[in-house]
């Protein structure tokens, strides 16, 4: 963000008039969005005739049948397009990832907690079902948002609510037009319970009724944002005038108790260097609910907004904008093709003289449509009888027509050839089938989604720090890789207590989301095979390691490879402790698998963690590998020597003094079992 700010009015009354403003100033190109928005979600659910059409005023009045009401006819490969794309895009893990911004002891422990912190709040569950929702707006419309908000429960814990956030709600500020590198600010409006507004900022908000911009609906018929945001576009001052139902009261209703008391807020984020929040401000009618600025404290936006097609203008542009017109004429060269087909090509014409036959009953006995033409008999030949006209072939130009409309549609989208199982589409290698230019252009939205994301985990992770310094409670270790290190994890319990941790600081943490580039179950199998099967690369250790790193279905059947996997990993982690010291692991005589658990012990300790733990970590480290070493022994083939039996067998043979015998190095952080 830009050093260069902008200030706004202290007054209270004032800052509301000047909120108001802005979004006024903005509903021009903010009510055209929404139209078609309003049309993107209609079109895709089935409506094909639209009466009322109107982006000056937002309104649109759509029809799911035809004027003699039938069902319109109905390709929606527009619908298919996009929930292809949305397939691709919901197979990135967009779940918290943090990165360490030093080389300190300090910073790979705040990494460390950071990151369980991260996985604690954000599940995989709930992290993919948001994503769907989201990259169906995103591809739709073209832009979103998403919102992240920390909850600590005293029974559930620290937890996090990823929300989606519909780009209606979203204004840029200020309003500089159509240029958002000038933005400054965020602005959402949204409507929210009254309940929430009393929760989160006390009972004054309710004896302040009358300033907001209230109104209350009946107990399950709360307000549709496609009727009420219509209305809204030209009321930003006064009272909800709703005319989609009944139930909606103007500003100042009496609620009963079959009533919801709702209340309409806009928000406002002022952003300043590196992207924090310098002042945070809540309004509602003419009443100001909050208004707070942040001079000697770091507070990040909790919204993160995507485009999906980057055009210039705040808001983007999406699949529907680019798709919509070709789909829709193409439906259209559809529809005339199969009409000609039944009515012309198949049955012909029947030629009836008018006036001689009971013509509704002619209708009724042939079909409807062109299969019959009445005509007026001539007088001289009164005899003339009806006849037909055979079926004649329209020919082929209404089917190559639209063959070629929906040639356009695939040229025109993207994301053609990353939908179309051409190749692998997990990594930059996988796309290397595409060329320059397609690549970047799907890029865009991935990056933009992975921005987005990383905006608003950024914010949860500093709510939680914040929330933490409260309670100071536990959280549990939900998973359990080698990226932990450095955080103490209870033994017993695998909880990180902030007792023996320090809370992290996150303004000096890189954050961003565990994979960007959309990588399926299938073609991170292959990308596993492949490498397994490369010269010089078979190793059958390797790929047990990736299987259970990746959580790849091959180690469904590795119970004994995972748990030995898993117990490398624990000691490790519990051993580093926090680097200045070393932990206490548990080792038992007969070790499993120490051949995997070597290479893991071997990776970590190659790792640039190590060099930064204190030499009394790193020595336990190197007993911890000779133990390893030792038990190697329990796997090699009958009739192969130890190494160790190798090499005293050789000195004896060549009369050289035996040495002692070696004894197994005893750890201090270890307990024998």
């Amino acid at each position: 963000m830009p050093e260069d700010t902008y200030t706004l009015t202290k007054d209270k009354a004032s800052l509301c008039q000047v909120i108001d403003r802005h979004i006024e100033r903005e509903e021009a190109n903010h009510s055209y969005r929404y139209t078609m928005w309003s049309l993107a979600w209609y079109y895709l659910n089935g409506a094909r005739r639209f009466d009322v059409f109107d982006p000056e005023t937002g309104m649109l009045q759509p029809h799911h049948l035809d004027e003699d009401g039938n069902m319109e006819f109905q390709s929606q490969e527009l619908l298919s397009a996009i929930d292809r794309v949305v397939g691709v895009l919901s197979a990135m893990d967009v779940r918290p990832k943090i990165l360490r911004s030093g080389s300190s002891l300090s910073q790979v422990r705040d990494r460390s907690i950071a990151q369980v912190i991260a996985d604690a709040m954000v599940s995989r569950d709930r992290a993919e079902e948001t994503l769907t929702e989201f990259a169906h707006i995103l591809a739709t419309c073209g832009c979103c948002g998403i919102a992240g908000h920390v909850v600590d429960s005293p029974t559930v814990g620290l937890t996090a609510d990823l929300e989606v956030v519909h780009p209606r709600e979203l204004y840029a500020f200020p309003s500089l037009g159509h240029d958002h590198t000038k933005q400054r600010g965020l602005i959402r409006e949204r409507i929210v319970p009254m309940s929430y507004l009393v929760e989160k900022f006390g009972r004054r908000i309710k004896t302040n009724k009358e300033k907001l911009f209230y109104f209350s609906v009946e107990a399950g018929a709360a307000p549709q944002d496609d009727s009420d945001y219509a209305d809204r576009l030209s009321n930003t001052t006064g009272g909800l005038r709703y005319s989609g139902g009944s139930g909606y009261t103007g500003q100042g209703g009496d609620p009963t108790e079959t009533q919801y008391e709702l209340v309409r807020i806009r928000e406002l984020w002022m952003l300043g260097h590196r992207n924090t929040v310098t002042r945070y401000a809540v309004t509602s009618g003419d009443y100001v609910i909050t208004d707070e600025e942040y001079t000697d404290v770091e507070v990040y936006c909790p919204i993160g907004v995507a485009r999906f097609i980057e055009t210039g203008s705040f808001y983007g542009a999406g699949l529907f904008d680019l798709l919509f017109s070709i789909s829709r004429e193409m439906e259209k060269l559809l529809k005339a093709l199969f009409n000609n087909i039944r009515d012309i090509d198949q049955y012909g014409i029947l030629v009836l003289p008018q006036g001689q036959f009971n013509e509704r009953a002619a209708l009724r006995d042939v079909g409807r449509g062109l299969r019959v033409l009445p005509y007026e008999p001539d007088a001289i030949d009164p005899g003339f009888r009806p006849f037909n006209i055979a079926p004649v072939n329209s020919g082929d130009l209404p089917g190559k027509t639209a063959q070629y409309a929906k040639q356009l549609m695939d040229q025109i989208n993207p994301f053609r050839d990353l939908v179309a199982n051409k190749g692998r589409v997990d990594s930059a290698a996988g796309l290397g089938f595409l060329d320059e230019k397609n690549r970047q252009l799907m890029m865009t939205p991935m990056r933009s989604i992975e921005k987005a994301f990383s905006q608003s985990h950024r914010a949860m992770l500093t709510q939680a720090s914040r929330a933490l310094a409260l309670s100071r409670r536990a959280i549990p270790v939900n998973n359990l890789t080698l990226d932990l290190a450095g955080a103490v994890i209870d033994n017993e319990s695998g909880f990180v207590s902030f007792a023996d941790n320090p809370l992290p600081t996150i303004a000096n943490l890189g954050i961003t989301i565990k994979e960007t580039n959309p990588r399926s179950e299938v073609a991170r199998k292959q990308e596993a095979l492949q490498l397994y099967a490369a010269p010089g690369f078979g190793d059958p250790i390797r790929l047990m390691l990736l299987s259970l790193q990746e959580g790849l279905d091959f180690a469904i059947y590795m119970e004994e490879e995972r748990a030995a996997y898993e117990m490398v990993v624990k000691n490790c982690l519990m051993l580093y402790g926090n680097g200045e010291s070393p932990g206490e692991i548990i080792l038992t005589p007969h070790t499993a698998l120490p051949n995997l658990q070597l290479r893991v012990l071997t990776s970590f300790m190659a790792g640039p963690q190590m060099a930064m733990a204190d030499p009394s970590v790193q020595d336990e480290f190197m007993k911890y590998k000779q133990f390893l070493q030792q038990g190697l022994g329990n796997i090699l083939p009958e009739g192969v020597p130890l190494p160790e039996e190798a090499a005293m067998k050789r000195m004896q043979q060549q009369g050289r003094p035996m040495p002692r015998p070696q004894q197994q190095p005893q750890m201090a952080g270890a307990r024998q079992q």
